[in-house]
């Protein structure tokens, strides 16, 4: 029972940083003037927010009241937060620290349930995400640090 209550946790965190990481990739969209990197950042919020559906239907299959948790509130102040002094990389590099730690999160949730095809497949969308995010700030002369 109690490792059930830690995924349950996980879940709720993993919860957290893909509503975090939507949010992120919709500025970054903003920010980007190029058509195909706003329909890829675009994407990857369209991405993130069905990933957050997926974990919910997760939850409520596991007797968890979803409505009732915090992150599944709107937040106005995080939405409306000002983003004037940041440049578009400094969105992509957010949106890079938000789905790292996301994989942490996936990786710690597998090893409760290694047998949970959602989370497996959700994880190998979002590190390839990140491999492309790093490759194009690289390309664009900026180095993050590890």
């Amino acid at each position: 029972m109690r490792v059930k209550v830690k995924f349950i946790a996980k879940l709720e965190k993993i919860l957290v940083y893909l509503k975090n990481s939507k949010l992120e990739y919709l500025k970054a969209s903003d920010k980007y003037d190029i058509p195909e990197d706003k329909r890829f950042f675009n994407m990857q919020s369209t991405l993130r927010n069905r990933f957050f559906q997926d974990i919910s239907t997760l939850l409520r299959s596991m007797n968890v009241e979803v409505d009732n948790l915090v992150i599944n509130r709107l937040n106005f102040e995080q939405i409306a937060s000002s983003s004037i002094a940041k440049t578009n990389h400094s969105h992509l590099s957010k949106c890079i620290e938000f789905d790292r730690n996301l994989i942490v999160l996936y990786l710690e949730a597998l090893v409760m349930q290694p047998e949970n095809d959602i989370l497996k497949d959700q994880l190998d969308k979002i590190t390839a995400v990140v491999k492309e995010n790093i490759q194009f700030l690289e390309n664009a002369g900026f180095v993050l640090e590890s």
